[in-house]
């Protein structure tokens, strides 16, 4: 690319809390669960999962594969609702000494940072980039963003791209990019609510890791069974004991 090898970089979501439901405007546990899915683990994986797994896609594409492993911190001391946690802070080690800091929050009255609060940055052998709009090189060399077609923004060239791929005949199949992403999350979620170091062959090959085909609770198929049972609010992961 444009910045040579990446070598590392960092990518962050950090902003305010999102709406919620408390549990007596509800009449099931189902009905609490789907309509406050954003405070449930079992419904949106954790914010690191439903938000700032965008972020992670992000590194996965730049990098070119996803991470080896995981490790990280994160907790909980705002959220009113749920069992998710408020923040979460992790190392993510691509292999080859290559390190991306992903970090994400939502807790009310928080900075986002000096350059906004979703953003990336990575560090090549050839320069730096904030995101991809702005290239910075570390030689006394001219570095340019390639040319793309101008679009209307990411909503409408996905669009754009589906419509071109029927009409070209050229499938468009985005699923292990979004599989990948989404386990990235996942590995970064496992590691914060444990404490521990994931490794993504624990994930994905090792059938006697406790990692190996987890699965959050309540499942699709148990709404599709009858009645759930709601977790308990503000019961959450203890590092060191999860």
């Amino acid at each position: 690319g444009a910045i040579g090898k990446i070598l590392g970089g960092c990518v962050w979501w950090c902003g305010g809390a999102l709406w919620y439901r408390e549990e007596g405007n509800t009449d099931t546990d189902a009905d609490y669960l789907v309509r406050n899915w954003v405070s449930f683990t079992g419904m949106s994986g954790d914010h690191i999962c439903e938000q700032h797994v965008h972020n992670l896609d992000v590194a996965n594409w730049f990098i070119g594969h996803p991470p080896d492993n995981a490790l990280g911190f994160g907790g909980r001391a705002r959220r009113q609702t749920g069992d998710q946690f408020d923040f979460h802070s992790i190392d993510f080690d691509y292999g080859d000494g290559c390190h991306i800091h992903s970090m994400c929050r939502q807790v009310n009255g928080t900075d986002g940072g000096v350059r906004g609060g979703v953003r990336e940055f990575f560090a090549g052998t050839e320069g730096t980039t904030w995101g991809g709009d702005r290239l910075k090189p570390t030689k006394k060399k001219d570095i340019r963003i390639p040319d793309f077609p101008e679009h209307g923004g990411p909503y409408c060239q996905e669009h754009i791209d589906l419509l071109n791929s029927i009409l070209k005949g050229e499938p468009l199949n985005e699923a292990r990019n979004v599989a990948e992403a989404t386990l990235t999350a996942i590995m970064g979620r496992i590691s914060t609510y444990t404490g521990k170091l994931i490794r993504w062959k624990d994930m994905m090959e090792n059938k006697n890791s406790p990692w190996y085909n987890l699965t959050c609770k309540p499942t699709a198929e148990d709404f599709e069974r009858g009645p759930v049972t709601a977790p308990p609010d503000d019961v959450v992961a203890i590092p060191g004991r999860a």
